[in-house]
């Protein structure tokens, strides 16, 4: 049934899909359960799921995907989040963190971290509902096409998104109606009740939007975008976390913004790991930091929200745009300099 060289059933993946979406897919589409395919497909000695793939697929596998589905290698790599090293992240690694990238903390085959999130109207109007790689990403809160926010948990019972374990531990399951299933309960995330954004910043929200669009467009994307600005976001993102690096700057910028002063989680995890309502609030505080560049960054800085060495900590391939900015608020180079013109 899954031998030659081609699978009986090989659709190949719609725009932006996840590696393990397209897979759940394949498997569904060849009349299998997924790990009864996996296993056929790739050898039970190889426990694929206890991994996150879309993150860190090896070689053997991508090789068996370009081979089953018909499709070229680079369409296939272009499933997994690698496409966004040099883009987004500098270099992919077997552990630790990678920038922007949501993680899944699996443990023996379940998700423990709510990584993976999804839009149930974008569900709503597949034709076969599928998950996106941009929906692994800590930067999308909301669904830039519906002007809503995402999910990342089940809304009936709290679990975690696991498309690939919907007839897992179910003998008598082999039919699925969608990925859009939880597999905890069996609620259809497409009737999800949705919550529109709330734009209280024009300019804000026009700038983030545009990030988010050319981020979803993945490897179809021929336009420019300077990513290096999502570096600068990012580390502003975690300064603001972080009571102990800037305790000042959230209440700093949100008496400026006009905007509630909202209790941070106080624990020393990174921005990745936070929920999603809180990343949300955080990137808004983020990217209002950034309108009118530099100037507020600078105001802060003159006001004493943020010192100078705050914002270059752990950011060693920080852009030269932005180093040069910081460097004129060095205040001990400029004390340096006048001292030495005197």
């Amino acid at each position: 049934m899954l031998s030659g060289k081609s699978w009986p059933a090989h659709p190949h993946p719609y725009p932006d899909e996840l590696l393990t979406s397209w897979l759940v897919r394949i498997a569904h589409a060849n009349g299998v359960k997924v790990q009864t395919f996996c296993d056929r497909v790739f050898g039970s000695q190889h426990q694929i799921w206890n991994r996150d793939m879309d993150r860190l697929a090896p070689e053997w596998l991508l090789a068996q995907m370009t081979k089953g589905s018909g499709c070229s290698m680079s369409r296939v790599k272009s499933t997994t989040l690698t496409g966004f090293e040099q883009v987004l992240f500098h270099a992919n690694h077997a552990s630790g963190q990678l920038r922007w990238i949501l993680p899944l903390s699996i443990y023996h085959r379940k998700h423990r971290g709510f990584g993976l999130q999804c839009c149930p109207l974008c569900l709503a109007e597949d034709e076969e509902p599928y998950f996106r790689r941009a929906w692994r990403l800590a930067l999308f809160t909301y669904c830039p096409t519906h002007q809503v926010m995402l999910l990342d948990r089940c809304p009936e019972c709290g679990s975690t998104i696991e498309f690939h374990r919907i007839e897992l531990g179910r003998p008598q399951q082999i039919d699925v109606d969608s990925l859009a299933t939880c597999w905890q309960c069996g609620f259809d995330l497409r009737k999800a009740t949705v919550e529109p954004v709330e734009k209280w910043d024009r300019m804000v929200f026009a700038t983030w939007e545009r990030a988010l669009r050319f981020l979803a467009r993945g490897w179809r994307c021929k336009s420019r975008f300077d990513y290096s600005r999502l570096d600068v976001l990012h580390q502003l993102c975690a300064i603001i976390v972080s009571m102990r690096l800037a305790p000042k700057l959230q209440g700093y910028i949100c008496s400026l913004a006009h905007l509630p002063i909202r209790p941070l989680l106080r624990d020393r995890i990174s921005f990745e790991q936070r929920c999603l309502a809180e990343r949300h609030y955080v990137l808004g505080l983020a990217w209002w930091l950034m309108m009118v560049w530099p100037k507020r960054l600078i105001r802060a800085w003159k006001a004493k929200a943020v010192k100078y060495n705050v914002l270059l900590k752990d950011f060693d391939q920080a852009p030269e745009p932005f180093k040069k900015v910081l460097s004129n608020l060095n205040r001990r180079r400029k004390a340096h300099i006048n001292t030495t013109a005197n």
